[in-house]
């Protein structure tokens, strides 16, 4: 009879730290918060000749809901996430001016329907997003050709317990995750098949989202080389 007791309290001990587990893991939202709100980022960016551009990014926050945030950029990029039973995910991307975004009309919105992290989260879990090469290719002077190619990326989680510093502030319990993929370019004579490498690593903090973007592309051929892009938010 004992034993039968011991199994008894042991099976609902299991159930009771599953439950809380769960219901832990349901309130973590990575998700920006608030209302009205305004997030800063810095952007550092460094090209095949290793040329440093920096510049600023800015976002408003138009919604904010338990399920739901709309972000819109300051050059009218308006993205929308959505968190869904199993996952979240970047719902669609929307251009208030698309005709000034130098994109070609079928490249806008490849990043629609991309999930950003599946639940429960755990280190190592896998899943594919949709991405765009961005190196350019220059031939001579006057020859200059932008890849734009559809790329898959193999996403996975690093940590969701990292801490991270970003200039005076401190982040803690970040999701980390990291993005490689692989794809090619055959320009065509005389030049070979070109391969090409995309990582990306991003962290996100709970009820404030992305914090730290970087992401790398690589090329084996000279003329795309490869590009360096970080993005650090700013909250002072």
């Amino acid at each position: 009879m004992k034993g039968f007791l011991k199994s008894v309290y042991a099976y609902i001990l299991i159930i009771l730290f599953c439950f809380i587990s769960v219901s832990c893991e349901r309130k973590v939202s990575y998700l920006p918060k608030g209302k009205n709100n305004h997030i800063h980022y810095e952007v550092k960016f460094i090209d095949k000749e290793k040329k440093v551009k920096n510049y600023k990014q800015s976002y408003f926050l138009k919604e904010s809901s338990p399920n739901t945030s709309t972000l819109v950029r300051n050059d009218g990029k308006v993205v929308r996430y959505m968190k869904e039973k199993n996952k979240l995910i970047l719902k669609d991307v929307q251009y208030l001016f698309p005709i000034l975004v130098n994109q070609p009309e079928d490249k806008l919105k490849f990043e629609n329907e991309n999930i950003i992290y599946e639940l429960p989260l755990k280190k190592d879990e896998f899943w594919q997003t949709n991405d765009l090469t961005t190196l350019v290719m220059k031939l001579g002077y006057d020859r200059i050709y932008r890849t734009l190619l559809p790329i898959k990326i193999n996403n996975k989680v690093l940590s969701t317990d990292e801490t991270l510093k970003v200039g005076d502030k401190v982040f803690r319990n970040c999701l980390k995750i990291e993005g490689i993929g692989q794809t090619s370019f055959n320009p065509g004579p005389p030049l070979k098949n070109i391969n090409i490498e995309v990582k990306k690593t991003e962290w996100y903090a709970p009820d404030l989202g992305l914090v730290k973007l970087i992401r790398e592309e690589t090329s084996d051929s000279e003329t795309m080389g490869k590009v360096y892009y970080e993005k650090l938010i700013n909250l002072n």
